[in-house]
């Protein structure tokens, strides 16, 4: 009668070393997975607030805050470099109050950063801007900016007599009608009488002393220090 005693101990090993290096190859799988997963991340995204940014040339004050924008830089929180490219050399980028130099990168971290723009010259550009993470990987997009020509205000001037003045001598000048559609009208210059005038609203009281015949002179400034065609016409106090 034969033994089956030493197949089942030689099966018994097989079957234990077949478990131990299945263990193995599962161990390095998983492992190779998760360095694969490490190494392969999305990388950075570069967004913008606005596809085309509107602007006026020269306006390095942004009183109406249309050289304003967002660029949304992910992943947050990571050290990311920002790079502006502008071939024209027409274009001022600043981030944080520092001017950034054209091709040069800039350190951001948060999700949405604000950047100031302002251009030198009327017209159509387009501005590379690329995303770089520590890796080297790089999200490049096109930023359009189309800059307005500075234009100058116009000036409008109308008036009207205070009928509860009995003298007929008090009038109403109303500057309402004046015209800077990409800044901001700041004064308003008057010349009555000889007398110089100069007001920050669009509205003046004034009172004449006595009847005649007075030339009056108008034009407004605009945030640029730019100033409108002199208005002139003749109010004859009755």
């Amino acid at each position: 009668m034969v033994s089956n005693t030493p197949i089942k101990s030689i099966n018994n090993k097989s079957m234990k070393n077949i478990f131990i290096l299945f263990v193995v190859l599962c161990s390095f799988a998983c492992n190779n997975k998760e360095v694969s997963f490490q190494q392969t991340p999305t990388g950075p995204i570069l967004g913008f607030s606005k596809d085309t940014l509107y602007v006026r040339e020269k306006d390095p004050n942004n009183i109406n805050g249309n050289g304003i924008f967002q660029l949304q830089t992910l992943p947050a929180g990571r050290q990311l470099h920002l790079r502006f490219y502008d071939s024209s050399a027409q274009i001022r980028f600043s981030y944080r109050g520092q001017v950034l130099a054209n091709d040069q990168p800039v350190i951001v971290t948060g999700e949405w950063n604000e950047i100031f723009c302002t251009v030198d010259r009327s017209g159509l550009y387009a501005v590379d801007v690329s995303l770089k993470d520590q890796i080297g990987r790089v999200h490049t997009k096109k930023l359009m900016i189309q800059a307005a020509a500075a234009q100058r205000p116009k000036a409008s001037l109308t008036w009207k007599v205070d009928e509860r003045d009995l003298a007929a001598r008090r009038y109403y000048f109303d500057a309402g009608g004046c015209i800077q559609p990409y800044g901001k009208i700041l004064s308003y210059h008057y010349q009555i009488a000889g007398q110089p005038i100069i007001s920050s609203t669009d509205k003046l009281q004034y009172i004449f002393h006595q009847k005649g015949a007075y030339t009056i002179s108008f034009y407004v400034v605009d945030d640029l220090g730019q100033h409108s065609d002199t208005l002139q016409q003749i109010i004859d106090v009755l």
